[in-house]
């Protein structure tokens, strides 16, 4: 039932596609050492292949540093607020 409401609301095609190919890399891999090595390490590995991994840490970063620049901007408009009630008052 969770995943199902998952799907719905935060799922897409590509992502889908996106563990479906990681996936498939793994069972290729298998047996050809650690899944931790370096990718210059595995001969079959692509640095350019997206995996799950670094999408995760991609949107990770651009969703901390949207929250950082608009946490930025309420401070700036919560000091300019403070600035003008000290002047009036």
């Amino acid at each position: 039932m969770m995943k199902k409401w998952y799907h719905i609301l935060w799922g897409s095609k590509e992502e889908d596609e996106l563990v479906k190919r990681v996936k498939d890399v793994e069972a290729q891999l298998h047996g050809m050492g650690d899944m931790n090595d370096e990718p210059s390490q595995r001969p079959d590995a692509d640095p350019d292949d997206l995996t799950v991994e670094n999408a995760y840490k991609t949107r990770w970063i651009w969703y901390h540093t949207i929250l950082g620049i608009l946490m930025l901007m309420a401070n700036f408009i919560m000091l300019a607020i403070f600035t003008l009630l000290a002047i009036k008052l």
